[in-house]
């Protein structure tokens, strides 16, 4: 698997289902406050603010999550390496039918 690894986001995380965070807490402490003009992220097991995948409790959902606090999922390019995979995929096709026929020139189709 290569690619880059980006910094976790924690509760910030937008790559799930329907634009959710994969981003879990442990020990279900985690609060969504307003405080001024921006919204953040309140631990109200430890009474302070979230410190994302620096917390021993956090986990990814997605399973995305090393210990170092680096996300594996990729958000660029994704889609990209699937369609290689697809056009790899029929191109392989393409070759076992070859060989299909060649088997069944020499009466040999059922050795494969």
């Amino acid at each position: 698997m290569s690619g880059t690894r980006e910094l976790c986001l924690g509760p910030r995380c937008a790559f799930g289902p329907n634009g959710s965070s994969l981003f879990r807490c442990g020990k279900k402490a985690l609060k969504p406050m307003i405080r001024g003009n921006k919204i953040v992220f309140w631990c109200t097991w430890l009474n302070d603010e979230c410190i994302g995948a620096r917390c021993q409790y956090a986990y990814c959902e997605a399973r995305a999550l090393t210990p170092d606090g680096l996300c594996t999922i990729k958000t660029k390019g994704a889609e990209e390496k699937r369609a290689d995979l697809v056009v790899e995929a029929k191109k392989m096709d393409k070759e076992v039918k070859k060989i299909e026929q060649h088997l069944k020139k020499y009466g040999l189709r059922d050795y494969l």
